[in-house]
Order: structure tokens, then sequence, then C-alpha cells
């Protein structure tokens, strides 16, 4: 079969014509400025990428400081008995840690976190250690599955949030060991 370059398709009429000239010379001036550039760019100006990155994170952690992480030198939890931290761990809870230790911390996949019995230690250092490291699932007890770790996704402060609205809950939990 051959090839009609004239051939009608759908009522319009294909033509073999050449591009305009002053099409190619857009294009070919086109290429020439792009080679221009980028040998200027790369070689002869005083724009560096590393620098230009600096000031872009320098710009972003003026506009959004990082938090200073909340901790005490005893490992006490600082927020026990704050009012307002209590509520903030409060909904932290209910949004991230219900889904295993149930919306009141009676617990489901993840333990009781209202008994008297706290199998990793109920002391505020040993609850933060537990919270933000994590129990891997060969360490678990009594059959439960993995306790994820909160370290980058609370972060301290929350941390002690929620385990200020823990302890105002359960009194079991001890401010030190």
């Amino acid at each position: 079969m051959t090839h009609d370059s004239n051939k009608d398709f759908d009522g319009i009429r294909q033509e073999d014509n050449a591009m305009p000239a002053w099409w190619q010379w857009i294009f070919v001036a086109c290429i020439a400025a792009a080679v221009v550039y980028a040998v200027y760019f790369h070689k002869f100006s005083s724009w560096e990428q590393e620098v230009a990155y600096e000031l872009e994170v320098q710009e972003h952690e003026a506009k959004f400081p990082k938090e200073v992480a909340v901790s005490s030198n005893d490992g006490s939890n600082p927020f026990r008995g704050n009012a307002n931290a209590i509520a903030e761990g409060e909904k932290t809870f209910k949004t991230i840690c219900a889904a295993c230790h149930g919306p009141t911390g009676q617990g489901l996949v993840g333990p009781s976190l209202m008994d008297n019995e706290w199998i990793h230690g109920s002391a505020d250092p040993q609850v933060y250690e537990t919270i933000m490291k994590g129990i891997a699932a060969d360490k678990t007890k009594l059959g439960r599955g993995p306790m994820p770790p909160h370290e980058n996704s609370l972060g301290s402060e929350k941390v002690y949030q929620v385990m200020a609205w823990l302890a105002s809950q359960n009194t079991s939990i001890k401010a030190s060991r």
C-alpha cells in the first residue's frame, strides 16, 4: 500500500508543504539562545545552586521555626497537671492512640492504659521511652501487637501532653521511678 500525501481524511485535505522559513529560523534561534544561556549560566554567572539552597533554607526556617523539644532533667512529665496540656493530650490521644488503645484507653489491639499493670513500666521516663521509641514485635508481651515509635510523628511536646492526659485518667502512672 502506498502513501498518498494528498489524501482526504474526514474532509481535511493533507498537503505535503514545507514549514515556513520564518518558523525554521525561530526554531534555530531558540536552540542557539538555549545553548548560549546554558554556557553563560553555568560558566560565567555568579549564581550557585548551593548558595541559593542555603538562602531558601534560611528563609524557610525564619518563617517556620523548629519547635523546641520539651524535656525535663529528672525524666518526669513537665506538663503533668497542666489543664491546657491535658486537653491537648486528650485530643492527640483520641486522634492517634485510640486506634489501638481505644477512645478511653481501655485497650483494643494495644493494652489497656487505665489499669494498674504496666508491662513496660508506669513511671514517666519509662512511658515516655515506650511512646517515643515504640516496642518491637519481638519484645511484645501477652500476644499484643507492636507499638510504633512516635518520636518523629508526634515529638516530645505532644507525647508529654498525651502522658499528662493519661496521668489525669490513671493515678497509677508515677512521676518518677
